[in-house]
């Protein structure tokens, strides 16, 4: 079994007043850690128990408090935008510019968009991100039903006016006259 042990000395004082001021209770627990390694002989298993970290983990925290000289015991917490191209505001702000445009009437395609954004940020961007661009700040997508641009309206009223009511495959009409 692996001992437990910190290779430099803090006081108790110092690790009460960290778990006093812990902002959140990953931090706490990562002091408590720590004061039952200063304080007690106590091994991986008790504190995991206590603590509710796996082993590996508290062999972790230990040796992070080792290798920093007694100074890292927080962390960077999970979650959040960490590989954002332009934080929040820039992404609402910059929508706000397209929506005066959209508004218009004008069109404001993916396309277009994507190649804004690229232009700015100066790198290449997925589509993927364009679309979720459009998700968190509440646009959809409305396109308008397609149509076909030489239709003519008077050759489709002719043809429904004059088309047969009953559809058959063509050799069931040849057979029947």
């Amino acid at each position: 079994m692996r001992q437990l042990k910190l290779s430099h000395p803090i006081s108790i004082t110092k690790i009460k007043l960290g778990m006093s001021k812990a902002n959140n209770i990953s931090d706490y627990k990562r002091w408590q850690v720590l004061y039952f390694v200063s304080e007690y002989d106590v091994d991986a298993t008790f504190i995991s128990d206590v603590t509710g970290y796996s082993k590996a983990s508290i062999y972790s925290i230990v040796q992070t408090f080792n290798k920093s000289k007694g100074k890292a015991i927080s962390v960077k917490q999970r979650g959040g935008r960490r590989r954002e191209i332009m934080s929040v505001e820039e992404e609402q702000e910059m929508m706000k510019s397209f929506e005066d445009k959209a508004m218009k009437g004008q069109i404001v395609s993916a396309l277009d968009i994507k190649r804004i954004i690229e232009q700015k940020v100066k790198k290449s961007i997925s589509d993927d991100y364009v679309w979720d661009l459009f998700k968190r700040n509440g646009w959809s997508k409305h396109s308008p039903r397609p149509h076909h641009p030489n239709k003519d309206i008077e050759k489709q009223n002719e043809f429904k006016k004059n088309s047969k009511t009953i559809w058959m495959p063509p050799k069931m009409i040849l057979t029947m006259s």
